[in-house]
């Protein structure tokens, strides 16, 4: 268990470290063996914004509990492979997520406390961000900082998440990949960074508008959440509409409908961009040959994974395995 008043996240990090019995070294602490694997990077940009990252596998329970801090905003991007249960608590009110896989973004007052219990087992890949006040009312206008507040400190983090949706998962890949030796890796992860603190407040706005939380009940939203993860991670096949129907208990209409509304794609278009994001990692990388990359996402010829891949990303496979 660690408690803390956040001020910023190197600070943080050093306070974990003294806990844990270990030390940080260039901004990185590496979990004990004991207690896991995996590391915690964290970075000042400056006295208003810094984050951390963790990217970690537990083989024990993790506590973390945040005090009353530093007047500012904390937004955290979680993609969790959640073993027995997360709790997550906001002021008084603590809830228990059984749910497998937890990928959400939530927005906080650094001013309120929080707590959050990650269990034995459980696969954590977190992005933190604190962006003091003064700096969010030097960039944003009045109207749109006054709802960031108010929505930070009035609702529960539990009931109001926004997704982690393609975009944001394919961002939060790179920063999560990063290698240390990268001789430009911390322009690489700031320039992410920002680009996702942009996509957040891109989402928020548009979730206020169409007020979303209000007419999308909570389970229906967790349900389409689930979808999202079988359409991300199953590239080799679309799964039938029946299927995915069945696994959250809708009919299949009610399913089209709602996850257009949450995701901003049709259940197909997200797979199919879900898919050919995998294959251009792949390329990228160099893990594979592009027909090896095109079987590997369920094309079989070879003419029309080219012709996917350039409507996707405005290149062929081959020029960008040449300028690779």
């Amino acid at each position: 268990m660690y408690s803390f008043q956040l001020e910023n996240f190197e600070k943080w990090l050093e306070g974990l470290a003294a806990r844990l019995n270990s030390t940080v070294t260039n901004r990185s602490l590496s979990i004990p063996a004991h207690l896991g694997s995996g590391t915690i990077h964290a970075q000042n940009i400056n006295p208003h914004l810094s984050y951390a990252v963790m990217n970690f596998k537990l083989d024990s329970d993790l506590e973390l509990h945040r005090e009353s801090g530093a007047t500012g905003f904390v937004i955290s991007f979680n993609m969790v492979e959640v073993q027995k249960e997360l709790l997550v608590g906001h002021r008084q009110q603590i809830i228990s997520d059984k749910r497998p896989f937890r990928n959400d973004i939530f927005l906080t007052d650094a001013r309120d406390s929080a707590f959050v219990r990650m269990t034995t087992g459980s696969t954590v890949r977190r992005l933190l961000i604190f962006c003091s006040h003064e700096l969010a009312m030097q960039y944003l206008p009045q109207d749109i900082f006054t709802k960031l507040s108010v929505f930070a400190r009035e609702n529960s983090i539990s009931d109001h998440p926004l997704f982690i949706n393609l975009s944001h998962r394919t961002m939060l890949k790179e920063i999560f990949e990063l290698k240390e030796n990268d001789p430009l890796m911390p322009i690489r992860r700031l320039s992410g960074i920002i680009h996702l603190i942009e996509k957040f407040l891109h989402s928020f706005l548009r979730q206020e508008q169409a007020a979303l939380p209000r007419t999308v009940k909570k389970n229906d939203l967790e349900s389409m959440q689930h979808v999202e993860h079988i359409l991300s991670s199953r590239l080799e096949g679309f799964p039938s509409l029946e299927s995915l129907a069945q696994e959250v208990f809708m009919s299949t209409s009610k399913l089209k409908n709602l996850f257009k509304q949450v995701y901003g794609h049709t259940l197909y278009d997200y797979y199919n961009k879900s898919r050919l994001q995998r294959a251009k990692d792949l390329l990228i990388t160099g893990q594979c040959s592009i027909k090896q990359a095109g079987s590997e996402i369920g094309f079989s010829n070879l003419s029309h994974f080219a012709k996917a891949f350039r409507k996707e990303f405005g290149i062929l496979p081959r020029d960008l395995v040449k300028g690779r």
